[in-house]
């Protein structure tokens, strides 16, 4: 086990211009700190004694195990029966002892501009005579700190100065973890989570309250976390382009809206003329998301989170493996042969802004409902967020045969969900890809030919590829409101690509390929087309 953490802090001071002294200088802090941790499963597995033994080679067995008591058979049985018992407990240690190691990386970076500052930097940046603004704050300390500057005096009263006092704070964590549950069976899975938090206001001398306050408050940021929608991924819409999950998303509202509601101290308790709890109506971005998280997640709505910004980050995961060469047929046939499938899914909140009108009293809770949508303001304003799923490969087969022919097949399968909460509309990218690759190697290729009235020799290698992709994708936007699916774009894309390279010596290299490009559109308005590229090269390297 191991733990490394490493700290960086910046500090920096401007002077104002000459002409506007008043309006003070502007100092800014920053700060990076990163924890690195990893833990060696294997290394604490083999501190006890039973894992050790699981762990090491199952090939030495003990003598006389396979020696049989014949007094009888209720005897015979017995011993079987914990023999089979022993067995099984042990694979299934084997399967849990499976995880090799995790890490987990955390970084976080936090900063602080102040504007209007008044004390003149010396050493250190500091003004030793009144200890301003102090060695934490050079140091990159976060602690807040513009109420006590101002209350000492160290901030300017000049009411012209429109410069934003800014705090900013981001986070990126990283989880991974290793795990091989049987021999040559290898998963890496991988979690992580990165967002952004940044406040900015208007710090000033308020005349009439003969004190400093803060105008025009605002945090925004960005957020992003690891997720998992395996549970939608292979859902099909019907020839209509109508969605199923989308039609579940629309019916989650109800039961989203129904659960969030009783948890506002400020509901009415009244519901709607359309079925929904007043203030939690059916274009609610309180609502929406959730729903919209649970549905495409695969999750029952009743027990669903019901926050837009989810905590926990769920891990995506690559899977190789290299067993099936312990088969004897593949074993004869085939140098290496393997399967590999990798899944990954992102859940983005593009960008958040506070919400100017968001009230709650003390209560956490939006006290005010908006006239305009009939809805409880939202604590931050989300104009869209993103579900990014990615099997790439679903499934994944390399093999290298015994007479050296480079076989590959390859499927892939992408999702892109994009939810606007501005036009209550979700647009729907799907794609998938099938892959067929073939490689080999003439080797010790010769071709003969005169120059200069003698006959000369090339001996060299000849690499022969040849690719076949054939790619769909389709773009569906769905109407919320007005329940509406249609495809706007979409088409397939065949490639046929092939190559022959000859390397005639270590400067000269001779390659002839022939590229093909077919397609074939989904919809009326845009006509099917082909491109071909054929021809040769010629690489000559001139050496320094």
């Amino acid at each position: 086990m191991s733990l490394n953490t490493r700290y960086s802090a910046n500090f920096d001071w401007t002077s104002a211009p000459l002409a506007l002294i008043d309006l003070g200088n502007n100092i800014q802090n920053s700060n990076n700190t990163q924890y690195n941790g990893q833990i060696n499963m294997t290394t604490l597995y083999n501190k006890v004694p039973y894992f050790k033994k699981i762990l090491a080679s199952n090939k030495r067995k003990q003598k006389g195990r396979n020696r049989v008591s014949r007094t009888s058979n209720i005897t015979e049985n017995e011993e079987e029966k914990k023999k089979d018992r022993f067995i099984i407990i042990k694979h299934a240690a084997k399967f849990i002892l499976g995880v090799k190691n995790i890490s987990v990386n955390l970084t976080q970076n936090k900063g602080t501009f102040i504007p209007g500052f008044l004390p003149e930097a010396n050493f250190f940046g500091q003004n030793w005579a009144e200890l301003s603004p102090g060695i934490p704050f050079a140091l990159g300390s976060q602690r807040e700190f513009i109420t006590s500057a101002g209350q000492k005096g160290w901030i300017t009263q000049n009411e012209n100065i429109n410069t934003l006092y800014k705090r900013t704070n981001s986070n990126n964590l990283v989880l991974r973890s290793t795990v091989e549950p049987f021999n040559k069976f290898r998963i890496e899975l991988t979690a992580n989570r990165n967002n952004s938090n940044n406040q900015q206001e208007y710090y000033r001398w308020s005349p009439d309250d003969n004190m400093f306050a803060s105008f025009s408050e605002m945090r925004q940021g960005q957020y992003s976390i690891s997720f998992i929608s395996w549970g939608t991924a292979f859902s099909k819409d019907n020839e209509n382009s109508e969605s199923s999950v989308f039609q579940k998303f629309r019916n989650y509202r109800n039961d989203i809206a129904r659960r969030i509601a009783p948890q506002n101290p400020n509901y009415s308790g009244q519901i709607d003329s359309t079925g929904f709890p007043e203030g939690y109506g059916s274009t609610s971005p309180d609502v929406i998301i959730p729903a919209f998280l649970a549905a495409y997640s695969g999750s029952d709505p009743l027990r669903s989170s019901l926050k837009s910004m989810p905590s926990i980050p769920l891990p995506n995961w690559r899977i190789n493996y290299d067993g099936l060469m312990q088969i004897k047929f593949i074993k004869k046939k085939f140098q290496t042969f393997s399967l590999g499938h990798a899944y990954r899914s992102n859940y983005t909140v593009g960008s958040f802004v506070s919400s100017l009108e968001f009230e709650d009293n003390g209560t956490g809770w939006s006290s005010t409902i908006n006239s305009n949508t009939g809805n409880y303001f939202s604590q931050y304003e989300i104009g869209q967020v993103t579900i990014n799923e990615q099997f790439s490969p679903l499934i994944k087969l390399d093999m290298t045969w015994k007479n050296s022919l480079i076989t590959k097949l390859e499927i892939k399968k992408n999702r892109t969900l994009n939810l606007s909460l501005s036009n209550n509309q979700l647009t729907e990218i799907k794609g998938s890809e099938y892959i067929i690759g073939t490689g080999y190697r003439v080797k010790d290729l010769e071709f003969r030919f005169r120059s200069g009235g003698r006959g000369k020799k090339i001996t060299s290698d000849l690499d022969l590829k040849l690719d076949l992709n054939v790619r769909n994708n389709e773009t569906v936007i769905r109407k919320i409101v007005e329940n509406d699916e249609q495809t706007t774009m979409g088409q397939q894309t065949i490639s046929i690509k092939f190559s022959a390279d000859y390397v005639v010596n270590s400067r000269l290299n001779l390659k002839m390929f022939y590229d093909k490009v077919i397609t074939n559109p989904f919809i009326t308005t845009t006509y099917p087309g082909a491109i071909t590229n054929a021809g040769f090269s010629l690489r000559f390297t001139l050496s320094g």
